[in-house]
């Protein structure tokens, strides 16, 4: 009889027989198996939907995103979501490098998500004072990822986004074309408050637009002649005084006629430094008829 397994030394008894539990064909038919239950209970196409709809993620679910983005550095939906989670970390040339590549992809979300990601990225970095050089290079990157965005018809949010990201990077005219981006038929009240908004955070030009916008579809004329008012009065607040005048001649419209929004304007042209304006806009009050009756 021989000896315990335990026991036995293969130089003396010869080499010990493995024990097999499992085939190899068996080891792949249930890896096989497994992956298909996961498949099943787990789509692809779902759980990257849902990851997309989550503001935050979890230490294991960011843990599986970065597994998979190392496996595949080619994955788009892997690259925006570990760069979304990541984003106030990364610095520029790392969002660069994951995103850059995505600006042009067939896939509109992914598309969007890139150029959302990066417009605030470019504002972050422009803000942060770079040397001349890289303020070019990175005003020269935002531009064109502008302009790739003008040509769709972005969602209002993403819109209102881009059009903080050209204020910001002093392209103004892009900005412009994105707030007219937006819905005409959007409620005076809404844009006076996109308005405020830019305002606290300082974008002078942008909220002057949103006023500007607010003015067009006010239904009244006393609040044309308020959002007027206030878009200009924002550009003289920022010391935009030319851009004040231009865009008062812009907007004014139907209010020309406007004894009071002529009053005004002639004040704002004076303390402005433009006499020879200041004066064009009070010679119609100089000469307008007072239509007050008489009493006999």
């Amino acid at each position: 009889m021989l000896p315990d397994r335990s026991k036995r030394y293969a130089g003396i008894d010869g080499d010990i027989p493995r024990l097999v539990l499992v085939s190899n064909w068996q080891l792949a038919l249930v890896a096989l198996l497994v992956l298909a239950l996961l498949v099943l209970i787990f789509p692809r196409k779902t759980l990257v939907e849902k990851l997309y709809g989550q503001e935050t993620l979890d230490e294991l679910t960011l843990s599986y995103i970065q597994n998979l983005y190392r496996a595949e550095t080619g994955n788009a939906d892997a690259a925006i979501l570990l760069t979304k989670a990541q984003e106030n970390e990364l610095d520029i040339k790392t969002m660069e490098l994951r995103l850059l590549p995505l600006v042009d992809v067939h896939d509109s979300r992914q598309r969007t998500a890139a150029w959302s990601m990066l417009a605030k990225a470019y504002q972050k970095a422009l803000a942060a004072n770079p040397d001349d050089k890289e303020r070019t290079r990175l005003r020269a990157q935002m531009t064109a990822l502008l302009q790739r965005a003008i040509k769709e018809k972005n969602p209002e949010h993403l819109s209102r986004l881009f059009a903080a990201a050209a204020f910001g990077a002093d392209l103004p005219r892009l900005g412009i074309a994105f707030i007219e981006g937006i819905e005409a038929g959007l409620a005076a009240k809404a844009l006076e408050q996109y308005g405020q908004e830019a305002l606290g955070q300082g974008e002078y030009g942008l909220a002057a637009e949103y006023f500007f916008k607010a003015r067009n579809q006010a239904s009244h004329e006393d609040e044309a002649r308020r959002l007027f008012q206030k878009g200009v009065g924002t550009l003289m607040a920022a010391s935009k005084f030319k851009e004040a005048m231009r865009s008062a001649d812009l907007h004014l419209g139907n209010l020309e006629g406007d004894s009071a929004t002529m009053r005004y304007l002639a004040r704002a042209a004076q303390a402005a430094g433009e006499p020879a304006q200041a004066a064009r806009y009070a010679r119609p009050l100089v000469f307008q008829v007072d239509r007050t009756p008489i009493a006999p």
